[in-house]
């Protein structure tokens, strides 16, 4: 059963608490219904009683609601002659208010009744049992249910929180590696000597390879960003891509590995060029994660493992496999496979399914004393035998939650629930109870519902057949089976919770990281890209032009300065991007790389929320532009509709060989994706072009 609704995990917490509670008042309303021919008043008596015990578990569990459950339970049992089983609801409400010695007189008082009705030792202690056991068994669904409940409640907390660790945690490291550097490059700068710039362009260097590695090591955790620049160039590439995804994010230095890989197979697949389709799926199993990139490509197959030659030793150092290779079918597939980084998350340990764990052994114990109450001495031995197997069963399949052989104990607990029941008494019915417990949490709930109707219509002819009145039987199984469910159920459904939680503070752990490796990406790299650009022609103007040569290092001071506010704000959250500064900022970075730009649309208004993301693109294509390629002119130009606003960078520096994008375009691939944006990049009669379009939300349309 899954976890849906913001209110659906703790809404079913409490429907199991009251399920269980009107299980253990069913059998005692339905003894008192069929009293009220022959002696209404007590039967209307013993009722009304267990209908205001039920009533009131609706109300909070306070000293008054313990105390009125109290009297309603005696009232029902000493004047009407309710049975004494009655009293384990309000002493569920006893333990609830933690007056556990308050346990003790009640069961006396149980034991007496019982003693004045029978004198039956034997009975006597099965009914003191019954309402112990019973009373724990609320107490313990209760506890569970509330832990539940704030477990589900706290799920955004813990996000946060994570996220606020993670960005203290990268806050260090950018304060360590980068300011530092950027702070060196700005104090030599504000000197306004020629004679430093061997040395800031050294700094500026360095800064710049830490920002990318750093950018890298963030990027690390998750597949997202490579896989969507793996798409990226597919497509552009003509090739039909598909990506399946089934691994757990964050990977750790796992991640580093396979998108190496990733990014290796996939431009293989994009130079050979005679692809036409490419799967890139994703899996985890046995401490294992995998990456698998298939394509239909004949000579791509042809180049066989040569493809990936220098990273096998790579994959094989972090103690994983590589393997290329043709399929069965002729398909050519990459795979590679790494031990999966532990989570570094420490389990959570609560006391509460703790204390409900231990609760239900004490019911299993429970249950093998009720049970060898009513054994023949002679079959002492094999009950014993039995119950343990039973037990083990229990604990391995049901409460553990084993998958292996699951069916064949399933079978085995139901050969050993019915062969016996007539040898071992009239109290092994109860694992009749264990049984179809365990089916409602194992099976399908449709069709547990017929396995259990089946197994208790069994159970009911089997006591039929000794003597017992088989509706009582079927009773006192259903009630158990109730309780098992319940307490099961609600264990599985606080697992659940900690899982998603902790998968939520995954998420939210790796959105962060990637965040912050987009926004270092964006706003660093160029800034730090263009300082490069400005010391190295401010080196070339030294002797030449000295006053244009300072006007670059002051320039160089700015950004410098400028990129030590950015890193400060960069774990503060997100910077809104002017993108008229942009276009601005990238004709002059272009012109001083004396590459001749032409801008188009710059008049046009751009909305903030969408200049924010162009502005990112418009920075990736400029750096992409410096870095990659040999152009000597190049365009940028902005259009606008009503529906969207569309961003087209291109220049005549591409090469004969197109490689990869690279992880900036497919980050910002992702991140217009959440905007409902779309970006694409390659070749395009003979120049390179970047296009991105992004819609218009109503928002900026109000603007």
């Amino acid at each position: 059963m899954g976890i849906t609704g913001s209110d659906s995990p703790p809404r079913l917490a409490r429907g199991l608490v009251f399920a269980v509670a009107a299980a253990l008042v069913s059998v005692h309303v339905f003894k008192a219904a069929s009293r009220i021919p022959g002696d209404p008043a007590a039967g209307l008596t013993i009722v009304a009683a267990c209908l205001a015990i039920l009533a009131l578990e609706f109300r909070p569990a306070t000293w008054p609601r313990m105390a009125a459950q109290l009297v309603c339970g005696f009232a029902a049992v000493v004047p009407a002659g309710a049975s004494v089983g009655l009293l384990a609801v309000p002493v569920g409400a006893v333990f609830l208010q933690g007056l556990w010695p308050l346990v003790l007189p009640v069961l006396g008082a149980t034991a007496w009744v019982q003693v004045v009705r029978t004198d039956s030792v034997r009975d006597t202690v099965d009914m003191c049992v019954t309402v112990l056991l019973g009373g724990m068994v609320l107490y313990a669904v209760t506890t569970l249910a509330a832990f539940a409940a704030r477990v589900h409640e706290t799920r955004l907390t813990l996000a946060a929180a994570a996220v606020t660790t993670e960005r203290l945690r990268i806050a260090e490291g950018l304060d360590t590696d980068l300011s530092s550097g950027l702070g060196r490059i700005r104090e030599l700068a504000a000197k306004q000597d020629p004679d430093v710039l061997d040395g800031l362009l050294t700094d500026a260097r360095a800064t710049l390879a830490a920002t990318r590695a750093t950018a890298a090591d963030l990027r690390s955790l998750s597949l997202t960003p490579e896989s969507a620049s793996a798409r990226a160039l597919l497509r552009s590439a003509g090739i039909e891509a598909e990506v399946v995804s089934g691994h757990t994010e964050p990977l750790g230095p796992a991640g580093t590995v396979l998108a190496t890989v990733l990014r290796e197979a996939v431009t293989a697949v994009v130079r050979v060029g005679d692809a036409r389709r490419c799967l890139i799926v994703t899996g985890e199993a046995a401490g294992q994660v995998t990456l698998r990139v298939v394509s239909d490509g004949v000579r791509t197959a042809a180049l066989g493992t040569d493809v990936l030659d220098g990273l096998a030793e790579r994959v094989r150092a972090s103690g994983g496999r590589l393997a290329a290779g043709l399929e069965a079918d002729g398909r050519f597939a990459v795979e590679a496979s790494v031990p999966a980084t532990p989570s570094a998350a420490e389990p959570v340990d609560a006391p509460e399914p703790r204390r409900a764990g231990v609760l239900y052994y004490l019911l299993l114990a429970a249950f093998c004393v009720r049970t060898l109450l009513y054994v023949p001495a002679a079959l002492i031995a094999p009950a014993l035998v039995v119950l343990a197997v039973l037990c083990t069963l229990q604990v391995v399949y049901s409460v553990r939650d084993e998958k292996r052989h699951s069916e064949a104990a399933l079978v085995l607990f139901a050969a050993l629930t019915f062969a016996p029941m007539h040898a071992f008494g009239q109290n092994w019915i109860a694992s009749l109870g264990l049984l179809t417990g365990s089916l409602l949490v194992a099976l399908p709930l449709p069709l547990a519902v017929l396995v259990v109707a089946a197994a208790l219509g069994v159970g009911g002819l089997l006591a039929a057949a000794d003597g017992t009145s088989a509706l009582s039987a079927v009773l006192n199984a259903l009630v158990t089976c109730l309780i098992v469910y319940g307490m099961l159920r609600l264990a599985r459904l606080v697992r659940e919770l900690q899982q998603a939680n902790e998968g939520l503070a995954r998420a939210a752990v790796v959105g962060e990281r990637l965040r912050a490796a987009r926004d270092l990406h964006d706003l660093l790299g160029h800034g730090l890209a263009a300082i490069l650009l400005k010391a190295e022609l401010a080196r070339r103007l030294r002797a030449s032009d000295p006053e244009r040569c300072l006007a670059e290092i002051r320039d160089v001071e700015r950004l410098a300065a400028q990129g030590e506010r950015e890193l400060r704000a960069l774990t503060g959250g997100p910077r809104e991007l002017s993108f008229g500064d942009e276009l601005a900022s990238a004709a002059a970075v272009l012109a001083a790389a004396d590459v001749a730009v032409e801008v188009e649309g710059e008049e046009l208004s751009v909305p903030p929320d969408t200049g924010a993301v162009l502005g990112a693109v418009l920075r990736e294509a400029v750096t992409n532009v410096l870095r990659h390629s040999t152009a000597r002119h190049a365009r940028i130009a902005v259009t606008a509709t009503d529906a969207a606003v569309r961003l087209e960078v291109e220049n005549d520096g591409v090469g004969a060989d197109v490689g990869s994008p690279g992880s900036g375009v497919g980050g910002l691939t992702l991140r217009l994706a959440e905007h409902g944006g779309t970006l694409t990049a390659g070749p395009d009669d003979g120049w390179y072009l970047l296009c991105a379009e992004l819609p218009q939300s109503s928002r900026d349309q109000r603007q």
